[in-house]
């Protein structure tokens, strides 16, 4: 029979942690299954309709990766969606297990699955389907759109009990509806993830790529069991005993699989995600999952060309914040500003007062609220400084011109030892620094914002201290 449950609620009902690979069951929630999607595969430029789940509550759910020395190698991604055919917990190592799995004896019947995994060698024709991890669902995006997967299978099938009598195997079906915008989908689904569609194949040069759908058995090193020689093995990583990293709790796994999958805009389309459990006579018990990572969205930082630009005054005990860019929607800002970890701040274009002159690092972590992704950044600044009231004049430099556009030269006469020429902005902090014994020096201010700054030249063995506010526009 076919096992179906329905998303209607969204919690995270589990979390495990083993040094690096920390992973998190997803509960059949509705709503959050969709942000889950959206957030960790698809981005939020896309929508997506009709979810429904197929499996056990404990077989699916995100995962993220933190490298350290449990790992020899490198397992290769560090956040995204988990499928298994038994529990999301036995990904995690150490691998000290070589027969892990939970066995739900849960038979999935999918006849044109089942047809396309014995078409492709997958399986025998006696092998049924149990334990699936299904997400299927409906979306669209009103602009073209490419998204680039990473994928990494793994499986405690490997080495000894990979066979096509009892394949794990994955495939990610993708078919267009209710329309005919997109030739290359519009009749069967279309599994995007077979091995000949793996997009970093040509920097592979230790074997030769048979084209199948991911599994066990399509993916493997030489059989001990059945004397078979390795098939597609320069895809595949020996884990066995955590000998390749630890982390991970399976005795095999493949290199992290890059896939693109292209959407034209307004047409529809129809996803199944799925991973099972082949099953000959009455054996499902072992597990494997599959990792799948957006490769397009921002791994732990924010895109440079979102990164937020202010200008900073300071007036007396007051800062205040005013941002000079427009960053995409979907941003909170939570704001630090006296270092004591209590979020001050919430808004854009903060004001604050501090109660006592002094050095401060404000600190801003400004949210993706679509990934979930925080990125930080911080700003030196001086409050009760004496930059405003140092404006000296020397007859030995010039700074000039001032106000000034492109570039900034100095001169420095009759000067016998090194100067430190500095740019400050009115926060204090040093956008320029460099140590010249020349006389005459050149700064190019092109990636220098438009405002006011200060020019500080030290000398000591002239015993000069020299400042002088500085227009840039």
């Amino acid at each position: 029979m076919i096992y179906k449950i329905f998303i209607a609620v969204f919690t995270i009902s589990f979390s495990h942690v083993v040094a690096q690979l920390e992973v998190n069951t997803v509960s059949q929630i509705d709503n959050d299954l969709e942000n889950l999607l959206i957030s960790e595969l698809f981005g939020c430029s896309v929508e997506i309709n009709n979810i429904e789940y197929i499996g056990h509550s404990e077989a699916l759910g995100t995962f993220n990766y933190t490298p350290n020395s449990m790992c020899s190698g490198n397992f290769g991604l560090d956040r995204g969606v988990l499928m298994t055919t038994g529990m999301i917990n036995y990904a995690v190592g150490p691998n000290n297990n070589g027969d892990d799995g939970e066995e739900w004896n849960v038979e999935y019947e999918d006849a044109f699955f089942h047809n396309y995994l014995i078409e492709h060698q997958v399986i025998t024709p006696s092998v049924d389907l149990f334990d699936a991890c299904v997400l299927e669902f409906d979306i669209s995006s009103t602009s073209s759109l490419s998204i680039d997967f990473e994928v990494i299978f793994g499986s405690e099938e490997y080495t000894e009990w990979m066979s096509p009598f009892y394949a794990d195997a994955f495939a990610f079906f993708v078919t267009e509806i209710n329309g005919d915008i997109d030739p290359y989908f519009n009749e069967n689904p279309i599994n995007i993830m077979e091995t000949d569609d793996i997009l970093n194949v040509p920097d592979l040069i230790s074997c030769e790529i048979e084209n199948k759908p991911i599994s066990a058995w399509t993916i493997r090193p030489e059989s001990d069991v059945f004397g078979m020689p390795g098939l597609n093995e320069c895809l595949y990583i020996d884990n066995e005993n955590g000998a390749f990293c630890d982390a991970i709790g399976y005795d095999g796994y493949t290199i992290p699989m890059l896939f693109n999958l292209s959407l034209e805009p307004s047409a529809n389309y129809h996803i199944k995600m799925v991973i099972i459990d082949g099953v000959a006579d009455y054996f499902a018990g072992l597990d494997s999952g599959v990792f799948i990572k957006n490769s397009n969205l921002s791994e732990g930082v924010i895109a440079d060309a979102l990164l937020p630009l202010f200008d900073i005054n300071i007036a007396g005990d007051t800062v205040s914040f005013n941002q000079t860019n427009v960053l995409a929607n979907g941003i909170d800002y939570t704001w630090d500003f006296n270092g004591d970890g209590i979020v001050d701040s919430n808004e854009i274009n903060p004001i604050y007062i501090f109660d006592s002159p002094g050095n401060y690092t404000v600190n801003l972590d400004y949210i993706d609220v679509c990934t979930g992704i925080v990125s930080s950044v911080s700003y030196d600044i001086i409050i009760g400084g004496t930059y405003s009231l140092l404006c000296e004049s020397s007859p030995l430099i010039s700074v000039f011109p001032n106000p000034a556009q492109d570039n900034l030269y100095i001169s420095l006469v009759n000067l016998t030892s090194e100067s430190l020429i500095q740019i400050c902005d009115l926060s204090g902090r040093v956008v320029y620094q460099n140590v010249t014994g020349n006389n005459f020096h050149s700064i190019d201010l092109t990636s220098l914002l438009s405002g006011i700054y200060y020019v500080v030249i030290d000398n000591e063995l002239n015993n000069i201290n020299y400042i002088e506010k500085l227009l840039i526009f």
